[in-house]
């Protein structure tokens, strides 16, 4: 590593930091070598990258549109809501906390949404009013399609088991994007769950 490179990335660890981290080049040259081998290693995992910046368009407070289907061939509740997003631990995950109204129960979440480095996948962390258990997905962008398609398991509170969950996120402009949600049931049949229609509150600059 060049090193001025070695001084940017560990200047950047510093600041992230708030201090000086436990492991600086030593003296020795070939100690050196691996230490700066080792700080490019911690910057590549432990920062923000610009996969990151794909997450930006979901930051902000937006009204929210919320269908759900309990079981296939349910008529869907919908509900209105709000929904904010901020950026937390500098820039690493975007948190989000969902009133998403009345579905039947009150529906209220809060997520966290960020961009793994050692899966190279996007991650994100879920939990709400209507289960006990945390949802986990790794997903994947489509530039063409504009989308990011999640999948993980989703342990179902209204039958007791676990199921297949894959999901999509459908940027449709800046001020507008779609969460939609889909479980397989024990026949290998796929449905819809949820959909969540996001529409900004308030646009940059307004």
């Amino acid at each position: 590593m060049k090193p001025w490179k070695s001084c940017v990335l560990l200047s950047a660890l510093i600041a992230a930091t708030g201090g000086t981290p436990a492991l600086l080049p030593a003296a020795d040259p070939a100690k050196s070598k691996d230490a700066e081998a080792q700080i490019e290693t911690l910057a590549r995992y432990a920062m923000r990258g610009k996969a990151h910046e794909l997450l930006d368009r979901l930051a902000g407070t937006w009204d929210t549109v919320t269908r759900y289907w309990a079981r296939p061939g349910d008529e869907p509740v919908e509900a209105k809501g709000t929904s904010t997003r901020k950026w937390i631990l500098d820039g690493r995950f975007l948190m989000e906390e969902l009133d998403g109204g009345n579905l039947a129960l009150p529906f209220r979440g809060v997520g966290l949404f960020g961009y793994d480095a050692f899966e190279k996948k996007y991650n994100s962390a879920w939990v709400d009013s209507m289960n006990t258990s945390i949802t986990a997905n790794l997903g994947t962008y489509d530039k063409a399609a504009d989308a990011v398609s999640f999948s993980g398991q989703y342990k179902d509170p209204w039958t007791g088991t676990k199921k297949q969950e894959r999901g999509v996120t459908r940027f449709v402009n800046k001020d507008k994007h779609a969460l939609e949600l889909y479980l397989t049931e024990p026949d290998g049949k796929e449905f819809k769950t949820l959909e969540i229609i996001y529409t900004r509150k308030t646009p940059p600059g307004r």
